[in-house]
């Protein structure tokens, strides 16, 4: 029997908190889902995270949006379809 990954929309309510965000796109690159997301998701997410916390320099959280869809380049499908 073949295993075949559930789609999952990773919203920035799960993004945000960056040990939910390793933990649930470690999970998708192990293919035990399949993600999606966003460029209004990461938007959303990064712009929350420098409200909330504004040490954190823009390019660092450009330079994490470019990891996750590089480790995970279908997550950013123009369409949620499989």
């Amino acid at each position: 029997m073949v295993f075949e990954p559930s789609i999952a929309v990773f919203d920035s309510c799960i993004l945000y908190p960056f040990h939910l965000r390793n933990i649930i796109v470690q999970a998708a690159v192990d293919r035990l889902v399949e993600a999606r997301w966003t460029d209004e998701i990461h938007d959303e997410w990064m712009r929350n995270l420098m409200v909330q916390v504004p040490a954190i320099p823009m390019e660092r959280l450009q330079v994490t949006r470019q990891l996750m869809n590089s480790a995970l380049p279908t997550a950013t499908r123009s369409t949620f379809r499989g």
